[in-house]
C-alpha cells in the first residue's frame, strides 16, 4: 500500500520532484565566458543547514541549490521581464561560469529589443563590424552596478531590473520594428460554406454558397485571393473572384504595398476596384493605431431564413438565422463607402431586400501624424466594357489637438479630374469634418461637366445625458457633379452603339444624402430604465427619381427574470411603396428560473426562451418561440423554434424547426430544419473552417481565417488535446494547432491549457510571445518532454534514507529526474523496466541502484505511473 494518499503524493512529491528538473531546449555549443561579461546573476545566495534533514546516515550536499535550480550552459526560450513586465518571449543563451548557474548572454541587439538604451554600453574591437558587435554579450552590472539578473528555471522567467533613466520612453503600445515578426512560409485556406433547400407548394428552391479566402505566404510576400463560388438549380455554378493580389510591408514607411486586383480605402473618394498598385500607410504599425469600422446589420427574420449581404454586387457574407431578430457584426466589407445590400430568403422562398448604408465617417489625426495613400492602376469594374486608367492620392495630416487637414486627387485617361479639400475640427461641441470635391469631366457627344459635392460629418456624446449623436454623413452634390464610377459608365457607355442616345439627366446622381443616428440610455447611475435609439437615412437624385427612405427606432430594457426589446422600422423604395415593421422580443434566461438556488446548480437542458412577434401593421403577423441551450462545455449548441403566421390574404401557417451547432476541430458545423403545416420543408447545413499548410504537414483551424489575420501556428510535440488560451484551437495528433486572430505589430500572449492534455507529456512551458507582421503564421514553438512519468516509492536495502534533493540518472548518465520528501523519486524518459542510478554525494556509499519494471497493476496519479517498494541497492 502506499503511505500516503494519491492527492498527497501529487500536491508533493510529484509537484516538488518535477518542477526541479530544469529543462534545456537546445543544448548548443556555447563561448566560453570572456571578461567583459558578468560571472553570475543576481539570485541571492542560500545556505541549507543539513542537521535539518532528520534522520540522514551522511551530510548531503545541497551547495549546487544556493542559487536556485541548477542552470547548465546551453540555449533555452525564456520569458523576458523588465522591471515585472512581460516584454519578450525568445531563445536566450546560457554560458558556462564556473558556478553551477550559467549566465545568460544579454546581446546589445536583444536589449534594444526590450528598450534598452545600451548604445553607450558597446564596446567595439578593432575590426568588427556593428552586427558582429550587437550579438556579443553585454556586462550590464559593469555599467550599471545596481542592476539586477535573476533566472527561475521553473518558470524559464529571466527578470531584469534597471533603472527607469536606462529605458527608452516610447508611446504606450510601442513594439520595436525588429520584433516584427515575418513568420513562416505557408499555405493558407479559409471558407464559410452554406448549403440551403427549401420546398413550398411543390415548388423546390436550392442553392450552396461558399465564401472562400486562400493565399500564400514566401518569404516577406503574401498572395491573397478572395471570392465567392455560387450555385444554385437554374444557373449551376459560377465563382466570383473579388480580390487577387499580392502584399508586402514597407517597415521604413510604415506602409503596406499592394499589387494585383483590390479595393481602394474609400474614407475620401469611393471604394474603388483597381487593377494595379496601391501603397498606402499602415496605421496599425503605430502605437496609436486606428481601428476599422464596419456596420451591424440588424434585421428580423420570421423562419428559418438565409441572409445574404452583398457590396458592390459582390456576395461578402451568407449565413442562416433562426426566427427573431438578428445581428451580423463579423462582416469583412471589401472597402468603405459602398452601401450594404442585404437580402433576407425565408423557407417559404419569399425575399426581402434593403439597404444598409455604410459611409465613411472622417476622424480626426493625432498631432504630427498622417495617413497617406497612393493608388494607380485600371478600373476594375464587371460591368465596364472599356476600363478607364486611374491615378489617385490622399493625405491626411494632423496639424494640432483641434484642426486636421486633408487633400485628396483623382484622375483618369478619359480626362476626368476631381479635388478634394477638406478639414477636421475637434470642439466642445463635438467632432466635426467638413470637405469640398471638385470635379470635371469631358463626355464624349456632350459638354464638359463641373460640379462640386459638399460633405459634413458629424459626432458627439453628451457626456450630461450620455447621449450619442451622429450625423454620419450629410452630402449636398450640383447637378453637374460626378464621381469617378459616374463618369465611367457614361464614357463606357457612349462609346457602344446600344447606348448612345442615352442622355446626361437619364443616370441617376446622387443630389442630398443624410443618415443620422441617435441613442440614449434612461435613467440614472441608481436606477436603469433602458435605452433607446432613432436612425434614419434619406437621399434624392437629379434624374428625378423619388426619394429613398429608411427610419427605425425601438427601445429596450431588462427585469428580474430577463430582458425585452421593441423596435418599428418604416422604408420607401424608388416607388414610394411603403414597408412598416413593429417587432418585439422577449429573452428569459432559464438557468435564472432553472438552476436553483444555492450550491451546486443543475445545468438546464435550455440556456434561453426567445419570444418575439412580428407585424407589418397591415393584418399581417409572425409569432415565434425559440429555446436555446448547450452542452456544459459549449462544444454543441443547439435549439427549438415554433412559430404562427397570420396572414392577411392568405391561409394562416404554422410552422416547427430547430438547428445545432457543434464546435468541431475543423470548424463549426451547423444544420437547420424547419416544416410548416402545408407541407412546407426547409433544411440547411453550414460549415466554416480554415487549413494551414506548412513544413510539418497539415493543420486545421477551428473557425475562419480572416482574410488578413495574424496567426499563429502553436507547435508543442506529443501535447494532444492541450488547448490554446486565445481560440478553440487544440494541439492535434502531430502536434500542432492554430490560434488566430492576433493583432499583427502588437505584443499577442499565447498560451496552452494542460489542464486537457491526453497523453503523459510535459509542457516545460505554457506561455509565449509573439508580434506578428499582418497576414503572417508566426510559428510558436513549446517545448516538451514525452518520455515517461514515472514515481517511485524508493527504499534503502540498508534501511537507511535517500536524501532529499538526490539525483536520479538513467544507464547512460542522463539525469532523468531527482528525489523529493520519504523517498519519493520523480523520473521522467525512462523505459518499461531499467536500472536506474541515485546519487545524493562523491563517495560510493552515497549512491544507489534500483532495478524497476512498470506492472499492469501499476497506480497511477494523473497519468503518472506509481511503482511502489523499489529496492535501491547501496554499495558499500
Amino acid at each position: 500500500m502506499l503511505a500516503t494518499t494519491p492527492a498527497e503524493i501529487h500536491a508533493g512529491a510529484l509537484q516538488q520532484a518535477e518542477q526541479e528538473t530544469p529543462a534545456a531546449e537546445h543544448p548548443v555549443e556555447t563561448p566560453t565566458l570572456q571578461a567583459n561579461q558578468p560571472q553570475s546573476a543576481d539570485d541571492e545566495a542560500l545556505e541549507f543547514d543539513s542537521s535539518f534533514l532528520v534522520g540522514q546516515s551522511a551530510a548531503v550536499d545541497l551547495s549546487r541549490y544556493a542559487r536556485g535550480n541548477p542552470t547548465p550552459p546551453g540555449t533555452y526560450t525564456v520569458n523576458i521581464y523588465l522591471n515585472d513586465q512581460m516584454l519578450l518571449s525568445t531563445p536566450v543563451s546560457f554560458i558556462a561560469n564556473g558556478t553551477p548557474n550559467s549566465t545568460p548572454c544579454l546581446t546589445s541587439e536583444l536589449l534594444r529589443q526590450l528598450g534598452v538604451d545600451s548604445s553607450q554600453w558597446q564596446e567595439s574591437v578593432e575590426g568588427e563590424d556593428e552586427e558582429e558587435v550587437a550579438k556579443r554579450c553585454v556586462d550590464i552590472k559593469k555599467f550599471v552596478p545596481e542592476a539586477k539578473i535573476k533566472y527561475d528555471s521553473n518558470e524559464q522567467r529571466l527578470d531584469i531590473g534597471l533603472p527607469q533613466i536606462y529605458i527608452v520612453k516610447q508611446p504606450q503600445g510601442y513594439v520595436d520594428p525588429s520584433r516584427w515578426e515575418t513568420g513562416i512560409n505557408a499555405a493558407m485556406l479559409s471558407y464559410n460554406a452554406n448549403v440551403y433547400r427549401s420546398s413550398n407548394d411543390g415548388d423546390v428552391s436550392e442553392s450552396a454558397y461558399a465564401g472562400l479566402n486562400y493565399g500564400i505566404n514566401l518569404g516577406a510576400w503574401r498572395f491573397r485571393a478572395k471570392g465567392s463560388l455560387n450555385w444554385d438549380q437554374d444557373d449551376g455554378t459560377d465563382y466570383d473572384s473579388q480580390e487577387m493580389f499580392v502584399q508586402r510591408d514597407i517597415t521604413a514607411l510604415k506602409a503596406q504595398l499592394v499589387l494585383g486586383d483590390s479595393y481602394t480605402d474609400g474614407t475620401t473618394f469611393d471604394s474603388l476596384n483597381l487593377h494595379g498598385l496601391r501603397l498606402y500607410s499602415d496605421d496599425r504599425m503605430h502605437p496609436s493605431s486606428l481601428n476599422g469600422y464596419a456596420p451591424i446589420v440588424r434585421g428580423v427574420a420570421n423562419t428559418n431564413a438565409k441572409v445574404t449581404v452583398r457590396q458592390n454586387g459582390s456576395i461578402i457574407s451568407q449565413t442562416t438565422v433562426p426566427p427573431g431578430a438578428f445581428e451580423i457584426t463579423d462582416l469583412n466589407p471589401t472597402g468603405y463607402g459602398s452601401d450594404l445590400d442585404v437580402t433576407v430568403e425565408e423557407a417559404d422562398g419569399s425575399k426581402r431586400t434593403f439597404s444598409v448604408p455604410f459611409s465613411s465617417v472622417v476622424q480626426l489625426m493625432r498631432p504630427g501624424q498622417s495617413r497617406w495613400e497612393f493608388d494607380v492602376g485600371q478600373l476594375s469594374t464587371d460591368s465596364l466594357s472599356t476600363k478607364p486608367n486611374v491615378a489617385q492620392g490622399t493625405w491626411y495630416y494632423g496639424l494640432n489637438n483641434t484642426f486636421t487637414g486633408y487633400i485628396g486627387l483623382q484622375a483618369t485617361d478619359d480626362s476626368y479630374y476631381a479635388g478634394l479639400l477638406g478639414v477636421a475640427v475637434n470642439t466642445s461641441l463635438g467632432a466635426l469634418a467638413l470637405d469640398v470635391t471638385q470635379s470635371s469631366a469631358e463626355i464624349p457627344n456632350d459638354k464638359t461637366r463641373k460640379g462640386q459635392s459638399y460633405r459634413v460629418s458629424y459626432s458627439k456624446l453628451l457626456e450630461a445625458t450620455d447621449t450619442s449623436l451622429s450625423v454620419a454623413a450629410y452630402r449636398y452634390s450640383t447637378a453637374d457633379y460626378l464621381s469617378l464610377n459616374d463618369v465611367a459608365q457614361m464614357i463606357d457607355d457612349r462609346k457602344h452603339q446600344d447606348n448612345q442616345d442615352k442622355s446626361f439627366n437619364d443616370y441617376k446622381r446622387l443630389r442630398n444624402q443624410v443618415q443620422l443616428s441617435v441613442s440614449q440610455p434612461l435613467g440614472s447611475d441608481e436606477n436603469s430604465y433602458g435605452s433607446v435609439y432613432v436612425t434614419g437615412s434619406w437621399q434624392n437624385y437629379w434624374d428625378e427619381s423619388r426619394a429613398t427612405k429608411q427610419y427605425s427606432a425601438g427601445y429596450s430594457n431588462s427585469f428580474k427574470w430577463g430582458s425585452y426589446s421593441i423596435s418599428m422600422q418604416r422604408s420607401y423604395d424608388e416607388d414610394l411603396k411603403k414597408d412598416d415593421s413593429l417587432y418585439v422580443n422577449i429573452s428569459i434566461p432559464l438557468v435564472n428560473l432553472l438552476g436553483g438556488g444555492g450550491g451546486e446548480q443543475h445545468h438546464p437542458a435550455f440556456d434561453t426562451l426567445n419570444i418575439g412577434m412580428n407585424s407589418d401593421l397591415k393584418g399581417s403577423s409572425q409569432t415565434n418561440a425559440t429555446a436555446n441551450g448547450s452542452t456544459e462545455d459549449d462544444s454543441f449548441s443547439y435549439g427549438v423554434n415554433a412559430s404562427y403566421d397570420v396572414a392577411k390574404e392568405a391561409e394562416n401557417t404554422r410552422q416547427v424547426g430547430g438547428y445545432g451547432t457543434y464546435n468541431s476541430a475543423y470548424g463549426p458545423v451547423s444544420a437547420s430544419a424547419s416544416f410548416t403545416n402545408d407541407n412546407g420543408r426547409q433544411f440547411s447545413l453550414a460549415n466554416s473552417g480554415g487549413v494551414v499548410v506548412h513544413s510539418g504537414g497539415v493543420t486545421f483551424a477551428p473557425g475562419s481565417i480572416g482574410e488578413t489575420d495574424s496567426i499563429a501556428l502553436i507547435n508543442a510535440p506529443g501535447a494532444t488535446g492541450a488547448k490554446t488560451t486565445n481560440g478553440d484551437g487544440r494541439i492535434d495528433g502531430r502536434g500542432y494547432a492554430i490560434s488566430t486572430s492576433l493583432s499583427p505589430y502588437r505584443e499577442n500572449n499565447v498560451g496552452l491549457d494542460i489542464s486537457t492534455l491526453e497523453a503523459d507529456v510535459e509542457v516545460q512551458s505554457t506561455q509565449a510571445t509573439t508580434v506578428p507582421r499582418a497576414g503572417s503564421v508566426v510559428k510558436v514553438e513549446f517545448a516538451t518532454n514525452q518520455g515517461r512519468s514515472l514515481l517511485l516509492n524508493l527504499q534503502r536495502n540498508d534501511k537507511g534514507f535517500i536524501p532529499l534533493g538526490a539525483t536520479v540518472f538513467d544507464t547512460n548518465g542522463n539525469e532523468v529526474g531527482s528525489v523529493g520528501q520519504a523517498g519519493r523519486a520523480f523520473v521522467r524518459g525512462t523505459q518499461d523496466s531499467g536500472t536506474l542510478k541515485v546519487v545524493w554525494g562523491n563517495t560510493v556509499d552515497q549512491r544507489c541502484m534500483a532495478r524497476y519494471a512498470v506492472g499492469g497493476s501499476a497506480q497511477s496519479v494523473g497519468m503518472t505511473q506509481v511503482i511502489d517498494h523499489v529496492m535501491c541497492q547501496v554499495s558499500h
